[in-house]
């Protein structure tokens, strides 16, 4: 099923900040769950660091080519390695990449835009080296990517992920000059809970609660101009029901709103307990409070991990609250992560990207 464009947008806009009436009686729950589930959050952060994910890295950015294992990339790549966006957590770091090197010269027509890849791992695991492929897809097509690392579950809870990709753009906006960027052509992408983060970047723009002053770049719009999401959660209420409705699911797929989850632990409350919690942190919630950029939604009718009925429901949402573009692509036979034919859905993604932010 593929829904064509209708666009219709306005770029680099000053976003008004608006406080929600839900959200204070959400961040005291927040704080008192998170107390609840320490232990359960300790053994997870210990996992992680098994896994070699989000290290601890001394010092600065490094700006080095990308050679050696990075050779999936076109030559004469650019990259500023592991700058950190924000300081509460070294988990606060991205990758900056460029088809070539900044220069003086880099201005008007020649800044580039940028694409930040966020990626997946259940809330719980990844890494921003995990979307390699994609950013040497992007690279190619004549982007800049910034490939980020945010605090996951076992470090801390929502809305912490949310605030820390949206510190990112705000770093990325806020730097534009020094690195050959176009601030007003920035778009989010991701997969799974990587593709949750990006489509609340989509949704949220000028929403208090996720743009945390602590973390750097005060009064910089954290507002982009595209979303790209591949087969991410939205509503954590209705993944079960979704599951149990597909026929190529198994009834233990529906166990989302269960205790231990990886959507419980990211809200750090049991998904079927804390419903409040539950539409506080859903992109849904928010559709139709500001002007929305265009979404690309990619997704599998053999997922069983994230039901496809969340790419439904994220599209009809979109069009009712009148987001200027919905391109809604279900994969017959398609499956979650692994499962999933990223590699040839690339070529629609750069033309959406192209078409998005006026290339």
């Amino acid at each position: 099923m593929m829904v064509g464009p209708t666009r219709s947008t306005k770029r680099g806009r000053p976003i008004t900040t608006r406080e929600d009436p839900v959200i204070p009686a959400v961040q005291r729950r927040h704080t008192a769950a998170a107390a609840a589930c320490a232990a359960l959050a300790a053994g997870v952060a210990v996992a992680t660091r098994a896994t070699g994910r989000h290290p601890r890295l001394p010092g600065g950015p490094r700006a080095t080519e990308f050679s050696g294992d990075h050779s999936a990339t076109p030559p004469g790549t650019w990259e500023l390695r592991d700058v950190p966006y924000a300081r509460l957590s070294a988990a606060q770091r991205l990758d900056l990449y460029r088809p070539t090197a900044p220069s003086s010269a880099d201005a008007g027509a020649r800044r580039l835009p940028v694409v930040l890849t966020i990626h997946g791992g259940a809330f719980a695991l990844g890494d921003k080296r995990d979307d390699a492929p994609v950013v040497a897809t992007l690279l190619a097509a004549g982007y800049a990517v910034a490939a980020v690392n945010y605090r996951l579950s076992g470090e801390a809870r929502f809305p912490a992920a949310v605030q820390d990709v949206k510190a990112a753009v705000r770093w990325l906006r806020a730097h534009a000059d020094d690195h050959g960027l176009d601030p007003d052509r920035i778009a989010a992408s991701g997969q799974s809970a990587g593709g949750y983060l990006a489509v609340m970047l989509g949704a949220t723009a000028g929403v208090a609660m996720y743009d945390d002053p602590r973390l750097g770049s005060p009064g910089v719009s954290s507002a982009v101009q595209a979303v790209i999401d591949f087969y991410a959660p939205v509503n954590f209420a209705s993944m079960d029901e979704q599951a149990r409705s597909n026929p190529r699911c198994a009834p233990a797929d529906a166990q989302h709103g269960r205790a231990g989850s990886p959507e419980s632990r990211f809200l750090g409350r049991t998904v079927a307990t804390a419903p409040q919690l539950v539409r506080a942190a859903s992109p849904l919630h928010y559709l139709g409070r500001a002007a929305l950029p265009p979404f690309l939604i990619e997704h599998g009718d053999a997922d069983c991990v994230v039901p496809h009925g969340q790419s439904l429901e994220l599209a009809e949402a979109l069009r009712a609250a009148g987001a200027p573009a919905v391109e809604l692509t279900i994969i017959p036979g398609a499956g979650h992560g692994a499962l999933f034919p990223a590699a040839p859905r690339m070529a629609a993604v750069v033309d959406f990207l192209d078409r998005a932010l006026g290339r």
